[in-house]
């Protein structure tokens, strides 16, 4: 075009909308000063493990979405839970060798729930140790009715 940037700048000042917006190309002299790859520090590694940025994932970091993970266990392992089997042990590098370890013969989840009685009246469950504890008695003020119903609840209250 044949007008100066200044003639083009005054056009721009009075009939633009807004004289302060650019058309995206940047500044000569100001884009990127000093140019990314003129730096003279040179990149320094970390020092430990916890300071290292690559491994160190956001999902892993996320405590508001570190929901429990749920955890698999086949029939098989849950029968030899409850009877009580032996934890599986590594052997030593050396004994490894002339060490033959015989696999112990499992029952199937049936036969050992089936053997067992976990609960009874004398041992009973484990009760929740939270919130209130309350103990249970029947009442004393509720009269069951006498009309020759039948009648079988009883009215409890707390101690």
């Amino acid at each position: 075009m044949s007008w100066n940037t200044k003639t083009w700048a005054w056009v721009k000042k009075y009939f633009s909308v807004n004289p302060l917006v650019t058309d995206g190309m940047p500044v000569v002299g100001k884009f990127r000063t000093p140019a990314i790859a003129s730096r003279p520090e040179k990149y320094t590694y970390p020092k430990t493990a916890a300071s290292n940025i690559s491994g160190n994932y956001y999902y892993q970091r996320d405590t508001r979405r570190n929901f429990p993970r749920t955890a698999t266990y086949t029939q098989a392992e849950v029968a030899g839970l409850i009877e009580g089997a032996a934890v599986k042990s590594i052997p030593a590098e050396g004994a490894a060798a002339d060490q033959v370890v015989a696999a112990t013969q499992t029952k199937p989840l049936v036969e050992v729930l089936n053997s067992r009685q976990f609960y009874s009246k004398e041992n009973l469950p484990p009760l929740p140790k939270w919130g209130r504890q309350t103990e249970w008695k029947v009442s004393e003020d509720f009269i069951p009715p006498n009309d020759g119903s039948y009648f079988p609840m009883r009215v409890y209250t707390t101690a």
